[in-house]
């Protein structure tokens, strides 16, 4: 539910991780978590070297070639929705631009353009090719490029990398996030991250429905370890709340929104529902391994940050204003 806090304490876990040396990395869908590292006042804070924004298109652009031919592919078929057969010709003319070391946009496009294919293919592939070009998040200048590697060393002992998706259309958030957690698998494997704790805004606006399990189970074996923030529960699916090690549970009144948490909660089904209707605002009942299965319902402690995602009000805006007027008043 909005306004209920939950953003709030996300910010909490995130700050006492980086506290305690661990390296976090937040999809920032609302640009609520860019002001980690600064006081209420706007003055930076005891975290501010700790905390890295990055905003895709502006600071944080990539080349074709670092993005690499698994993330082109799922983002070709995932996001852009191109025809398989599409996306076979389209890494045809890759390979032969690889053999070259020429793997470019402008590249891919003169080949594209040039090379003897069907015209609705030659169209589907410079329509696709086109969106990345004006995303701004590919280009083809090496020193625009942001390594992922390089920014997550910065953070390794301690740090969080706020990945601000907030300028982003939906198709620009789902291309990043799917090229990045790609990119992160990568250099876990390889042992080039040891670990990170992933913090995800309203994943479903962005995260693919295969990518679900695999970031709750087998990313997980690989050292990245997620954290869902939600205000629509049943977004995310039973197997997903099945596997959660800990939920954090703030007022919600929606009887569905209920059920999908109540359903899959180790306790009392009706006993989730009454405790959860009774929260009031900064306030949530924790379930899990947390408190050992018991039902614990606790106040979130304020946050010394510059918070900037507070839920708008009408009215409450009206009543500042209303202050604000007599205030004036009285000084004439």
């Amino acid at each position: 539910r909005k306004g209920s806090g939950k953003s709030h304490l996300a910010k909490l876990l995130i700050l006492g991780l980086v506290e305690h040396g661990a390296p976090c990395l937040v999809l920032d869908v609302n640009g609520e978590y860019t002001g980690l590292g600064l006081n209420r006042d706007g003055t930076p804070n005891r975290y501010h070297a700790k905390i890295k924004v990055l905003k895709p298109g502006k600071n944080f652009k990539v080349t074709l070639a670092y993005a690499g031919k698994a993330a082109l592919n799922n983002i070709l078929l995932h996001v852009l929705s191109t025809p398989e057969n599409s996306v076979r010709e389209f890494f045809r003319v890759w390979n032969a631009l690889e053999r070259l070391g020429k793997i470019t946009l402008k590249d891919l496009r003169f080949r594209l353009e040039a090379e003897n294919l069907h015209e609705q293919v030659r169209e589907a592939l410079l329509s696709r090719l086109g969106y990345l070009e004006r995303s701004g998040f590919f280009t083809d200048r090496e020193e625009e490029t942001v390594k992922v590697e390089e920014v997550f060393s910065e953070v390794e002992d301690g740090g969080a990398i706020i990945l601000d998706l907030s300028w982003c259309t939906p198709l620009e958030r789902r291309m990043v996030v799917e090229f990045l957690l790609g990119k992160l698998v990568d250099l876990l494997k390889v042992w080039r991250l040891k670990a990170v704790f992933l913090f995800a805004e309203e994943a479903h606006l962005y995260l693919r429905e295969t990518y679900w399990e695999d970031v709750i189970t087998r990313m997980r074996h690989l050292g990245i370890f997620a954290t869902f923030i939600t205000n629509q529960p049943d977004s995310i699916r039973d197997e997903i709340y099945r596997q959660a090690d800990n939920i954090f549970l703030f007022n919600f009144i929606n009887e569905h929104d209920l059920n999908a948490i109540a359903r899959v909660a180790r306790v009392d089904h009706e006993t989730v529902k009454i405790m959860a209707q009774s929260l009031q605002p900064g306030h949530c009942m924790m379930l899990g391994h947390a408190v050992r299965e018991i039902p614990l319902l606790v106040k979130v402690r304020e946050l010394e940050v510059k918070a900037m995602g507070e839920t708008r009000t009408f009215f409450a805006a009206e009543e500042k204003l209303s202050r604000e007027w007599m205030v004036l008043e009285k000084e004439l």
